[in-house]
């Protein structure tokens, strides 16, 4: 019987004492008992030690290690594929081949994805012209099949090139007005050396009045090799 009341005195101070561990400094204040000591870690903001969450962005030497960057120069290819001379750093612009001292050829660089998908912009490097130092499309006309509309060709940030690492083989990716990508052609005018794209090649020279304003489609290709 003492074992009892003495188990059941044990057991109601245990809960007591709990229950009084468990107030608030205010509400210990108002029963006249001692506050508590200030308790550090994770119970006050900026010490709670909560798991960090991954973030999303990669550090920037992942970012790399999944990247590749080319450099050298646009190699210009005829339809069937003669080299006709690489594209030209002049002041006035990149437009057309170079046929003069190859220290006037345009050199570029851009970055790929190891996967080899995605578009990419081509910057130039050492431009002998005015910014932006990029290749790209200088005006936003629709291409089509059947249409004799062309597009200009010029130092313009546009990202619509792809990256054949296997050919070397850049290619052109037009996307129209109405967020459609065209079948694009890259056309050469040798009567005044001049480069633009057009969406079908048939279309456009059965427009020009002049035979001698036809052109012929060409094929870009990356070449890295050092020059002599």
């Amino acid at each position: 019987m003492r074992i009892f009341v003495l188990s059941c005195a044990i057991a109601l101070l245990l809960s007591v004492s709990s229950a009084v561990a468990a107030l608030t400094n205010a509400q210990r204040l108002a029963r006249g008992l001692p506050i508590l000591p200030p308790k550090f870690g994770r119970a006050l903001p900026g010490y709670a030690r909560t798991p960090t969450v991954a973030g999303t962005s990669k550090p920037i030497s992942q970012v790399l290690a999944l990247t590749n960057v080319f450099t050298g120069r646009i190699l210009v290819k005829s339809h069937n594929g003669k080299p006709l001379g690489y594209l030209h750093n002049r002041v006035s612009g990149i437009n057309g081949v170079n046929f003069g001292a190859s220290s006037a050829n345009l050199h570029v660089s851009f970055t790929t994805s190891r996967s080899g998908k995605g578009l990419i912009d081509i910057q130039v490097i050492d431009a002998a012209f005015p910014g932006p130092h990029y290749i790209g499309t200088t005006s936003n006309h629709t291409l089509a099949t059947g249409s004799s509309t062309a597009v200009g060709f010029g130092n313009v940030v546009r990202t619509i090139w792809t990256f054949n690492p296997r050919t070397n083989e850049l290619q052109v990716h037009y996307v129209n007005l109405d967020g459609h990508t065209a079948k694009t052609t890259i056309a050469y005018k040798i009567h005044d050396n001049t480069i633009f794209f057009v969406g079908d090649i048939g279309a456009y020279n059965a427009a020009q009045v002049n035979r001698d304003y036809h052109v012929s489609p060409i094929t870009f290709y990356l070449d890295s090799a050092v020059e002599k």
